[in-house]
């Protein structure tokens, strides 16, 4: 059993529009994983149209990402206290996809909770980690479910008031006695075109393994998004 993905190259284009600012939120990077837009957008991946829409309030924001057909989305929520008394900040996620077996393809959906903590490193590099746990759960086959411990760390470092870096390591191992361990990194090269547009061209690698399957896969991503 894995994740389905497409082979290739996939490029994804991503346009976010029609922005409004979070009024009690401070002024964050438009790379900060913590940054609460409200944001509408449309893209690509490869052949897939992708839409996605976040809404961002005080302290939390709400983001649904799905492909046109929406077989496949992602619904993910942030709780962000935005104080300097608090560090702390809590995410939750409902993932819908399609994993290949043995015997055939399955629906299925992942939750994810999570808490993540930010630092501020050196020359105004902000490093991001998130401890959490995922639970796997495959329609009409439940004997492939597992619970799996999750860490991820997400480095931000600009070097000038356009370009930028961001370094994203993430990996999952299985925690209720199965072989199930994910590994998920990719390096970003950013430039901030104004205040409110970037790009970004991504390099990206995976491996997922399950008992016996094991798949590796690099990717090549160009994103645009926009914050008002």
């Amino acid at each position: 059993m894995h994740f389905n993905n497409k082979r290739g190259l996939p490029v994804t284009l991503i346009f976010l529009c029609l922005s409004s600012a979070v009024n009690a939120q401070t002024i964050r990077h438009i790379a900060d994983p913590l940054n609460l837009t409200t944001s509408l957008g449309a893209g690509f991946d490869a052949d897939v149209l992708k839409v996605a829409g976040r809404y961002g309030w005080e302290n939390q924001k709400i983001e649904l990402n799905t492909n046109f057909g929406g077989d496949k989305w992602n619904l993910s929520y942030l709780y962000s206290p935005q104080s300097s008394l608090s560090n702390w900040n809590v995410s939750a996620s409902i993932k819908h996809g399609k994993t290949d077996t043995e015997i055939g393809r399955f629906n299925h959906y992942q939750y994810q909770v999570g808490i993540i903590s930010e630092f501020n490193g050196w020359m105004d590099t902000a490093i991001f980690t998130e401890l959490g746990a995922n639970y796997l759960n495959v329609k009409d086959y439940s004997s492939s479910d597992s619970i799996t411990a999750n860490a991820s760390a997400t480095i931000l470092k600009p070097w000038s008031d356009r370009w930028y870096n961001t370094l994203v390591v993430q990996g999952s191992a299985a925690i209720d006695g199965s072989e199930r361990y994910e590994t998920h990194a990719w390096l970003s090269l950013g430039y901030r075109v104004t205040e409110r547009w970037s790009w970004e061209i991504r390099y990206r690698y995976e491996s997922n393994q399950y008992e016996t399957y094991n798949e590796e896969e690099t990717k090549w991503g160009f994103t645009m998004q926009s914050q008002f």
